[in-house]
């Protein structure tokens, strides 16, 4: 085995290679702990040319128990970093797919490439633009990623039940987003909200989680938003599911928890012990 020493300095020196000696670069890179187990993951669950959802899952598992950390709500420049030492709901999802995604990399990965699809994943047409192109709603990650061949949506397979919403959360809690502090960003904030007035979401009902034909279709390391009726916010809570002797189980940053978690129930009791929360859900797969 390679000792983790070794694994961090051949980090650090990829880092530096990435960089070309700029510190402004390495930024987009947490630190080299967590982008050295990234890396490793990476090559633990290496399967070139193979589906990224159906090593999701794994990776979801492997979180568990990890740090739950406001990170959007932090994050003043606009940035996507690999890092595992914490997450809040969508850097969680963005960072599992990110390394499945490069598990599945038909060709040599290196921390650049993981940047590259973390990155993609994270902002508006895969495009870091400041804190603006970061996409904070469900919706408009689930279009956008869609719309690019990330991931694959399942909802319309299995409903065609819409809610209409104008999603502008963000905008309306400004002090809880610290980039949202400068003047600009809040106004660059406000205009991409704009296009998000009569926003269509698609949704299957909730109390169709637990039915046999959709459990039968579902697969370890799906992509579950359940879906808030909050009128300014679209997700209750987004996580991956893992199949577990008596059903599928969720996993996902939970902030209540302070950390990444396994629900010990099913996703359909789960469903239904907060269902005054959730007024359906949708279903997405990495590709």
């Amino acid at each position: 085995m390679i000792k983790k020493a070794k694994i961090y300095r051949m980090a650090a020196a990829a880092l530096l290679l990435v960089a070309g000696g700029s510190a402004a670069s390495a930024q987009k890179f947490h630190c080299e702990k967590d982008t050295a187990e990234s890396m490793t993951i990476v090559r633990e669950l290496l399967n070139p040319g193979g589906k990224p959802g159906e090593i999701c899952g794994e990776i979801a598992i492997k979180m568990v128990g990890r740090p739950y950390s406001p990170i959007t709500e932090q994050d003043v420049l606009g940035e996507a970093q690999i890092r595992l030492d914490g997450f809040d709901a969508m850097t969680f999802i963005n960072m599992v797919s990110a390394l499945a995604k490069g598990a599945a990399h038909p060709g040599y990965l290196r921390p650049v490439d993981l940047q590259e699809i973390l990155e993609s994943l994270t902002f508006r047409r895969g495009v870091p633009a400041g804190f603006p192109s970061r996409m904070v709603y469900g919706a408009d990650w689930a279009l956008d990623n869609r719309a690019r061949g990330n991931v694959k949506e399942l909802t319309e397979d299995y409903s065609d039940r819409f809610k209409t919403k104008s999603l502008d959360w963000v905008s309306r809690h400004r002090d809880n987003f610290a980039a949202l502090k400068d003047s600009a960003t809040y106004e660059k904030q406000k205009i991409v909200e704009m296009g998000y007035r009569t926003f269509k979401i698609p949704h299957i009902k909730r109390e169709a989680v637990g039915y046999s034909d959709i459990e039968e279709d579902m697969k370890h390391g799906d992509v579950v938003m359940l879906l808030s009726p909050d009128s300014q916010m679209d997700i209750y809570q987004i996580g991956f599911v893992v199949k577990r002797p008596d059903g599928f189980h969720f996993v996902h940053a939970s902030r209540d928890a302070g950390k990444v978690v396994e629900e010990p129930e099913t996703l359909s009791r789960y469903v239904k012990r907060n269902a005054k929360y959730i007024y359906g859900w949708r279903w997405l797969r990495i590709q």
